[in-house]
């Protein structure tokens, strides 16, 4: 149980660091964790025009795997199911994107990987 709270703390540190590091680079943050039956957003940000639907991946270290990596084909079609959602219930769509962001939490590190949604 220490475990999934240890995961949860690093988790919501890893999206305050991408909320920032976003609002920094010019993106406007309209939700954060946006919920739905079929899965969650991490963020929902805005810049020039286009929505960005970002899923923070946190780690401590990058020792290992890079945080990227655990984003497979599942993840991004349950990201594209909440989108779908997400765009229902504002009324309008918009040209949108993935992203990923990598925290490094040892090093404070963020860095933005444009992906696609299936």
């Amino acid at each position: 149980m220490a475990e999934q709270g240890h995961n949860k703390h690093t988790g919501a540190l890893g999206e305050e660091m991408a909320a920032r590091y976003l609002l920094r680079q010019g993106y406007q943050v309209l939700a954060r964790n946006f919920r739905r039956r079929c899965g969650e957003i991490d963020i929902i940000a805005e810049k020039d025009g286009v929505t960005y639907f970002v899923e923070v991946k946190a780690k401590q270290s990058s020792a290992y795997a890079p945080p990227r990596s655990s984003v497979n084909q599942r993840k991004r079609r349950r990201i594209a199911a909440v989108a779908a959602l997400w765009f229902a219930g504002q009324g309008r769509e918009t040209d949108s994107s993935l992203l990923v962001a990598e925290v490094r939490l040892d090093s404070g590190q963020v860095e933005l990987i444009e992906d696609f949604l299936c």
